[in-house]
């Protein structure tokens, strides 16, 4: 054999033998189970953004978010596992809303039915940091922080005039008085009906927290309202009021369980298999549908900055389970500000298409408002929480002339059109009277339409549905008093429900099917690698369809604990 061929061999072997050792080794990663130890301590670290489903991740790289579908899958698995005595929680700052914390505190409350402890620790953060922490057997405030707990607030930003100084002009219209998304592009400061429709919900989320830590913590709510009012306050006015049990660090936190017991961090034991808490031949479908809704496939990147929930993606969920003989029953968990009507339509019919056959039931998270309560539509029961924003039934759409900013940059356009109505989404020139009425009668038309799905759904008149609709967002609370959901619960709560309605008896075990299922290393690697023939057109697609007849924008305004 010559020596350029035997080079050329050994270079081969040895790219073959570091692949197979790399190989091997990312196989271990992926499929080597944590040891758990005998009488361990599941310890969870909350802080930052709570999603309801993890991103697709084609290479491990740093720690995986925590997801709500985590947490209750694992905490179910930790209740029943006999390795598992109980549970230290270590909070911080949280991005999310009222009702996902709720979510978290009754998974830990359903933990503790198991009659195993759990323990939390306060590192940082204000009221929502503390409700959460307020779901614990035991509540421990840092000793060397602060605790804010002095409610909740609300503000709205307005970019009238700062739109106005770069020569753009908002022409947004709007169904309903108190649909104030537009608001941020067309008002200087808020409307009556903005205001109202804020300072109502803020004050029932504000008391929903209240009786949520009054019975977490076995106290009279207005003396714990009476203490919040008066908060901040030095951190041992909180131990004697009773709302923390006592202060302390890190290390005082395993203080709280029976000694010599070794900890477990949550993401080790999420990478065990057993036990498993659902198995059986009959099953309960769980789709997660979060983000802004729109057409296309779900992923990462919407306008708003946040995920996108792809129609088609959760169409064809929805199709799966309806399709799939063992599925008995579905929950659909909704997480969504709304979006594209069209999109909204496309999931709602699957969704109809589904409830024909099998029980469907809605849970609610931290928001299912307008679109998302759109799509909640064709349910046997919507559970919501009663922190969680919903309904904002009413119509936005519009577009932004932006033609001052292109002059005062020195772009010029000309405008050819085949039909008088060809170019009125041109952001060159504003509607026309001829095209605003054409606008504003697709307006009233899917807001009928909107209305129409409420009343056969809820079994309402169409005039009553109006009344409460308006654009109008309610917190859960005010909705179950409105009859726009059925009952408070989780997730945990709606997949109860589920089995209910499917008739599989409480005694016997089902199994539980999760949409969208999480993706192996070379499932996510292929679909990042995917060509698709149409994505050139996907973001063109997406504003066209953004730019008219959706039903809402993200909220308009951030909630703050101060």
């Amino acid at each position: 054999m010559k020596r350029g061929a035997l080079i050329a061999l050994l270079v081969i072997v040895v790219i073959l033998l570091g692949l197979f050792i790399v190989g091997g080794f990312i196989y271990l990663q992926f499929t080597q189970e944590p040891h758990i130890p005998q009488q361990a301590y599941l310890k969870i670290d909350l802080s930052g953004t709570l999603s309801e489903t993890a991103p697709v991740r084609v290479l491990p790289i740093g720690p995986e978010a925590l997801t709500i579908h985590d947490l209750w899958f694992h905490l179910e698995r930790a209740a029943r596992d006999p390795r598992i005595q109980g549970v230290l929680l270590r909070i911080q700052y949280l991005d999310a809303g009222f009702a996902k914390v709720r979510e978290i505190g009754g998974l830990v409350k359903r933990f503790s039915a198991s009659r195993k402890p759990v323990a939390a620790i306060l590192i940082d953060g204000g009221l929502k940091e503390y409700y959460l922490a307020s779901f614990a057997d035991k509540v421990i405030a840092f000793k060397g922080g602060a605790l804010t707990l002095s409610g909740i607030g609300a503000e709205a930003m307005f970019l009238k005039n700062t739109l106005s100084k770069l020569g753009i002009q908002a022409e947004l219209f709007h169904i309903g008085d108190y649909k104030t998304a537009s608001n941020t592009f067309t008002e200087e400061r808020m409307t009556p009906a903005h205001r109202e429709s804020m300072q109502a919900l803020i004050d029932d989320l504000y008391a929903a927290v209240i009786e949520g830590i009054a019975a977490n913590r076995k106290l009279d709510p207005a003396k714990v309202k009476a203490l919040l009012d008066r908060s901040p306050l030095p951190l041992d006015e909180y131990v004697k009021a009773g709302l923390v049990d006592t202060l302390g660090y890190d290390d005082d936190l395993i203080k709280q369980m029976p000694a010599n017991h070794p900890e477990v961090a949550f993401r080790a034991y999420a990478k065990t298999r057993s036990p498993q808490p659902f198995a059986g031949a009959r099953k309960i479908a769980v789709i997660f549908a979060a983000g802004e809704i729109n057409t296309g496939r779900s992923g990462g990147g919407s306008l708003l900055g946040g995920e996108v929930m792809g129609a088609d993606t959760v169409a064809g969920h929805l199709r799966q389970a309806r399709n799939n003989s063992a599925i008995k029953a579905a929950v659909l968990r909704v997480d969504s500000p709304g979006g594209s009507a069209v999109a909204s339509d496309l999931i709602l019919r699957e969704a109809e298409l589904l409830a024909e056959k099998k029980p469907l039931v809605i849970s609610m998270s931290d928001v299912a408002a307008s679109g998302g309560y759109w799509i909640s539509l064709a349910s046997r029961k919507i559970l919501a929480h009663p922190e969680t924003i919903t309904a904002s039934i009413g119509v936005i759409t519009g577009k932004f002339v932006v033609k001052g900013l292109y002059d005062k940059i020195g772009v010029n356009k000309e405008i050819l059109k085949t039909s008088e109505f060809a170019a009125m989404y041109s952001d060159y020139q504003p509607f026309s009277e001829a095209e605003k009425s054409k606008v504003l009668g697709d307006m009233e038309r899917i807001y009928g339409d909107f209305l129409d799905k409420v009343a056969r759904n809820r079994r309402m008149e169409k005039a009553a549905v109006d009344q409460v609709g308006r654009g109008r967002v309610w917190s859960g609370r005010a909705a179950l008093r409105l009859g726009l959901v059925d009952g408070f619960g989780g997730l945990a709560d709606a997949v109860e429900e589920a089995r209910k309605l499917a008739r599989i008896p409480a005694g016997e075990r089902f199994g539980v099917r999760i949409y969208p299922q999480k993706k192996s290393f070379l499932e996510a690697l292929f679909e990042m690698a995917e060509v698709r023939a149409d994505s050139p057109l996907d973001v063109q697609a997406r504003l066209q369809a953004y730019r008219r007849y959706f039903p809402a924008m993200a909220m308009p305004f951030a909630l703050h604990c101060f």
